[in-house]
């Protein structure tokens, strides 16, 4: 799939039946006089991990344009409710959140009166099967939002879409990131299925790596708060401070290092914004997360080998 499309859109039933049909032996059925639109992107770019978006209508996989189709199963994460899907005698409709197994060797319809959007993730017979799960058992179970193994590859999903998966230097190369990522997310769809889809405080290689980032993540994005704690960002993410602070310890992180650099950053940049002098350096050191200007003039120094004055003296002098 990965070979014809990286982003795909298209506009008409014509496009569709010329770009789309043949490679994914899908069928559309526009609903009434709904305007016909649907989009393609791969957001981790690899193959396995599709974005989808439909109008109003039905997408229809026949028997007769699936006999060359490998022995694999999408597994589909709605982001819209009212998704009615139909397989093998068994229906299911799903709501925002849910999501569920479906074999794509099968005749199968799902569709919207309303439109469709969601994550369409591939997964091999031979993967599920080698984490212990019967695939023909689990199929078109509708999966809650409250699955603990569905709620964190949904989060590790939206991670990696705002960071991208990397360049490679984390773990070697991009493509050894690629086939992480890949082996991960083929964890969580297992784990997700299984019989009670329980995640908890596990040290699953797939986990730690999900569980890390999602809470790298919340760091980024709260760490201006002066009362940000560990503690408080594990409770976001639902899991122990002792866990967390074992996951970092592990990674070679430092929960203090990476606040106090990202706080850093964000003052040295706001010291060094030409004709930006409305601010005080203490209103500065607050906006940026510090409670106590005296440590964090410390911190500067010790970091950027000069004092916030002289930072901010250089950008007036450039100004």
């Amino acid at each position: 799939m990965g070979a014809f499309l990286d982003t795909l859109r298209c506009t008409s039933i014509r496009q569709w039946q010329e770009e789309v049909v043949r490679p994914l032996t899908l069928d559309f059925e526009p609903f009434n006089e709904v305007p016909f639109s649907a989009s393609f992107k791969l957001p981790l770019n690899q193959p396995t991990v599709i974005e989808c978006q439909f109008s109003a209508g039905t997408i229809i996989r026949r028997l007769e344009a699936i006999k060359s189709m490998s022995d694999t199963f999408s597994f589909i994460i709605a982001k819209t409710s009212g998704v009615c899907c139909e397989q093998n005698g068994y229906d299911r409709r799903s709501n925002r959140g849910e999501a569920g197994l479906m074999r794509n060797d099968s005749p199968m319809r799902m569709g919207s009166t309303t439109g469709f959007r969601g994550t369409d993730v591939l997964i091999p017979r031979t993967e599920l099967e080698a984490r212990g799960i019967r695939p023909d058992d689990v199929v078109m179970r509708c999966l809650s939002p409250q699955n603990e193994a569905l709620g964190l590859l949904r989060s590790y999903l939206q991670v990696l879409g705002k960071s991208g998966v990397g360049s490679g230097a984390e773990f070697g190369t991009a493509k050894a990131v690629r086939e992480i990522v890949q082996r991960h997310i083929f964890d969580f769809v297992a784990l997700a299925v299984s019989w009670q889809g329980a995640v908890g405080e596990s040290n699953l290689e797939s986990v730690v790596d999900a569980r890390l980032r999602a809470a790298l993540s919340y760091i980024e994005t709260h760490f201006d708060n002066p009362r940000l704690t560990l503690e408080m960002v594990a409770h976001s993410q639902g899991i122990s401070a002792a866990y967390l602070r074992r996951l970092m310890k592990a990674s070679g992180r430092s929960y203090l290092k990476i606040v106090n650099e990202l706080r850093l950053q964000k003052a040295f940049k706001a010291l060094s914004e030409v004709g930006r002098n409305d601010r005080t350096i203490f209103e500065i050191a607050m906006t940026a997360g510090f409670s106590d200007i005296a440590h964090f003039h410390r911190l500067f120094r010790a970091r950027f080998d000069d004092t916030p004055g002289a930072v901010r003296k250089k950008s007036c002098s450039l100004g």
